[in-house]
């Protein structure tokens, strides 16, 4: 069982699932354990949550950026610059700027987020950090405790102290918790599995590290993701995502549900020679599915895992559902259901494919998959083309006694044969005891 740590709002709708489904006597059939609880309630939103500006390596201002966001379509925008010592994030200038900005959008959800130098990396490791607009302020302090880059040994904290912070000093009063991302895992990694002992650390602390960046920003650059040392992207995606049995499938795996169906632009710069980034939104996108259109409803979906991202505006409204006996709705990405021994469940994934996407001409989905781990390993248990009606994939499988993990890709392969893709997040299935 993983450790929470943090308390957020969801967590009392996950325990009153649970005791109600034991008073009831649904330990015979299927129920669920932990619950998105507006499922089938929700609004789409299209977020990009790791953005920078000129108050640290940006070269453009928090209004171009938003404005150009809201060309494409963003429903949310997090600005998140390098809490470097030397760097003017979580200033008093910076909350200025952002607050008049979000002044100026009142239709956008605008965050006033860092990406920090997490320890003990001295820079080299980043986490961005995404907490409720009244308490942005207290990054401010919690960036002059807890930033990594050119400390002395004798000034240095750990991540563990940092995190224990954000969840004292950064957590709302309604109960909504800090969300923390780790950025681009395998750019300077000597392999990307290593990452696993990374996340099962902050995991241990709390719940704040809600999981990987799936997909890393700077798609327009060269190299791609700027990942220059021995990982690079497949498909566009990081490693730890992208291949099978990587670090997402090992930890999830190993009982500790994190999410990294998440593709943000970590845009600096545009039309620059070989440092051009896509805006935010223009190629990168990551879908929450909430419970409102407003901040606290964004935090909170990324807290659950209702979200899924896709490279190049492919895809919409990716859905990934496993349907058991017994179960009141079928369970979708982030949920955990449980269900008696030898039962079998069925594994669907639906998906909305709009006429056109980031490239001129037809868009299309060309292949899906879904993709199972269980104590034995990780592999692709269904792929084909997607179906013309109903949902675009379907699998029946039987749930070993070890319980089983789920989540789903597909890709659009253009006629240069590269791929590009969208993934979900998971759903847990574990066996009643």
């Amino acid at each position: 069982m993983q450790p929470r740590g943090v308390v957020h709002a969801l967590a009392t709708a996950c325990v009153a699932v649970l005791l109600i489904g034991m008073v009831r006597g649904q330990t015979s059939g299927g129920h669920f354990v932990r619950e998105v609880p507006w499922s089938g309630n929700g609004v789409w939103l299209k977020a990009d949550t790791h953005t920078h500006t000129r108050f640290s390596d940006g070269a453009r201002t928090v209004d171009e950026v938003l404005n150009r966001a809201t060309v494409y379509g963003c429903d949310a925008v997090a600005v998140t610059d390098h809490t470097d010592l030397n760097l003017q994030a979580a200033t008093r200038e910076y909350f200025d700027a952002i607050e008049k900005a979000r002044a100026r959008r009142p239709n956008m959800i605008v965050f006033a987020g860092v990406e920090w130098n997490i320890p003990p990396g001295n820079g080299q490791e980043h986490v961005t950090v995404l907490v409720a607009p009244e308490l942005e302020k207290q990054l401010t302090t919690f960036k002059q405790l807890f930033d990594d880059s050119n400390r002395s040994s004798r000034d240095r904290k750990s991540a563990a102290e940092g995190l224990r912070w954000l969840a004292a000093n950064a957590t709302s009063t309604d109960g909504i918790a800090p969300v923390a991302v780790y950025e681009h895992p395998s750019r300077r990694a000597e392999r990307s599995i290593d990452n696993v002992a990374d996340m099962k650390a902050w995991r241990a602390v709390n719940d704040i590290v809600i999981g990987f960046a799936g997909a890393p920003g700077h798609q327009g650059t060269t190299p791609i993701g700027t990942y220059a040392h021995k990982e690079v992207p497949i498909d566009r995606w990081d490693p730890v995502a992208a291949r099978i049995g990587d670090a997402w499938d090992t930890v999830l795996r190993d009982g500790v549900d994190v999410w990294a169906a998440y593709a943000p632009s970590d845009f600096h710069s545009a039309n620059l020679a070989d440092q051009a980034d896509y805006w935010p939104g223009q190629f990168s996108e990551t879908w929450v599915y909430a419970p409102e259109r407003s901040s606290a409803g964004v935090l909170r979906a990324l807290h659950a895992g209702s979200f899924f991202a896709d490279h190049g505006r492919i895809v919409r409204e990716a859905e990934l559902h496993v349907t058991a006996p017994g179960l009141s709705r079928p369970a979708g990405a982030g949920e955990v259901i449980s269900v008696p021994k030898t039962t079998e469940v069925t594994v669907d994934l639906s998906i909305k494919v709009p006429a056109e996407a980031w490239r001129p001409g037809r868009n299309h989905i060309d292949l899906v998959e879904i993709i199972a781990i269980d104590q034995a390993g990780a592999s692709v248990i269904a792929q084909g083309r997607p179906g013309e009606a109903g949902p675009a994939i379907t699998k029946t499988v039987p749930v070993p006694d070890g319980g089983i993990v789920f989540r789903a890709r597909g890709f659009s392969i253009l006629e240069t044969r590269t791929r590009l893709a969208f993934y979900t997040n998971p759903v847990r299935v574990v066996v009643n005891q």
